[in-house]
């Protein structure tokens, strides 16, 4: 009897978890839509109570339907916010544009139609370029081969002419596609009808003007394209004069000439000063002998006669000018004209040169030459460096590798080439 009543307990117990659904089955058997057998007749185990519950759920969630309708419709009958899609990548940066027409303008004004010619190196290797030598002013000529040389790696064919009778049919003969005249002189003989028979070549000038502006400039009979300078100072004389297209580049040392040598004992120096007198240079002066006492201190450039204590040096070439670089044990530089500085850098020696605007266009300041804007700069310069002789040292070493690589005539060549184009 006893097993016979648990047998009866647990086919009730058993029962009744068939009878009591979990809420995920409730769930489950709701969310599914019933199909006609399945509303007629009910489930396996249904009960009354079990209808009763499922019929009060299926009546809250009709009301829940209705009740969203109804807002819907309320919402409807109100202006509603638009609602926004979010799109792809592509499709945000097409509205961004369209949405901006002033970004988008701003957009094409940074980036100008290109010019094949301005941008495109390989226009120039199909040129011809007469390069105009002239007779009468100072060109050494490994100057000369210098600059050919140079321009022979960038264009097509260089044409070396002299400023004679025959430069006409030489002209209309070769038709260049550029004409480059070095120095002064061709800024008198150029005319419009030397360059009748070429109409297409586009001039360049490269003026040999260190210290005052070319004045045959002012009067000349061609428009030239291009006008290089060797001092920044020039360049409101020649915008007075109608020219806009100016470039300031001074002539590179020549390699042949200006290099690292050990000079005769009469070139040594402690200290040699690159620039003329004034008396707005006492103070620098009297800096330099308290910072120099006791040592060897020349000068290169004008008015030094009236001034105790410092050398005068006169060189007759460039040779000995090569040699008074190379015999410096430092030099400080305030001279008007800017290619010395060059030639000194390609000599290997320190320099401290006096700050001006086209000092950080020319050279790299911190780096191969340093400079000083008032005397107690200068005399505090001139403390350290001579303290820290490694720290000279290399500043001197970065301006010998800068003067063949950076300040070379090639770099020259290349500005000028770019700029004409």
């Amino acid at each position: 009897m006893r097993k016979k009543e648990k047998k009866s307990e647990i086919r009730s117990t058993t029962t009744g978890r068939n009878q009591i659904p979990s809420n995920k089955r409730q769930s489950k058997s709701l969310s599914k839509p019933l199909s006609k057998s399945q509303s007629k007749s009910p489930g396996r185990f249904k009960n009354k109570t079990q209808e009763s519950a499922q019929d009060k759920l299926q009546s809250t969630l009709h009301d829940k339907l209705q009740h969203k309708s109804k807002f819907r419709a309320s919402a409807n009958a109100t202006p509603a916010a638009p609602i926004v899609m979010r799109p792809s990548r592509m499709e945000t940066a097409q509205e961004d544009l369209s949405l901006q027409p002033n970004r988008s303008w701003l957009s094409h004004q940074r980036q100008p139609v290109p010019d094949v010619q301005t941008h495109d190196p390989r226009n120039a290797k199909s040129m011809r370029l007469a390069l105009l030598i002239p007779l009468t002013e100072q060109f050494t000529p490994s100057m000369e081969s210098q600059i050919a040389d140079s321009l022979r790696m960038l264009v097509k064919e260089v044409i070396i002419l002299k400023i004679n009778e025959n430069l006409q049919d030489s002209l209309s003969t070769y038709k260049p596609d550029l004409l480059l005249c070095i120095g002064n002189q061709a800024a008198q003989f150029i005319t419009p009808e030397l360059l009748s028979q070429s109409i297409h070549t586009k001039t360049a000038i490269w003026l040999n003007d260190p210290y005052e502006p070319c004045e045959n400039i002012a009067f000349a009979y061609h428009d030239w394209d291009l006008v290089i300078t060797q001092n920044m100072l020039h360049l409101p004389v020649y915008e007075k004069y109608g020219y806009k297209h100016i470039v300031v580049m001074p002539y590179s040392a020549d390699p042949l000439v200006y290099k690292p040598h050990q000079p005769q004992p009469h070139f040594h120096s402690d200290l040699l000063i690159v620039g003329d007198y004034s008396e707005e240079r006492l103070l620098y002066v009297h800096v330099i002998r308290q910072r120099c006492e006791g040592k060897k201190i020349r000068a290169l450039g004008r008015n030094w006669e009236s001034v105790d204590q410092i050398e005068i040096c006169q060189p007759d070439s460039e040779m000995m000018l090569s040699a008074y670089y190379n015999g410096a044990n430092m030099i400080v530089h305030w001279d008007a004209a800017r290619r010395p500085l060059y030639e000194i850098a390609a000599c290997g020696v320190f320099q401290i040169v006096e700050n001006s605007p086209d000092i950080h266009e020319l050279m790299k300041p911190g780096e191969d030459v340093v400079i000083f804007s008032n005397p107690e700069q200068l005399g505090s310069k001139l403390q350290y460096y001579s303290e820290n002789t490694d720290r000279k040292r290399m500043v001197a070493s970065r301006a010998l590798y800068s003067s063949k690589y950076d300040y070379s005539f090639l770099q020259s060549a290349m500005k000028l080439i770019y700029s004409l184009l």
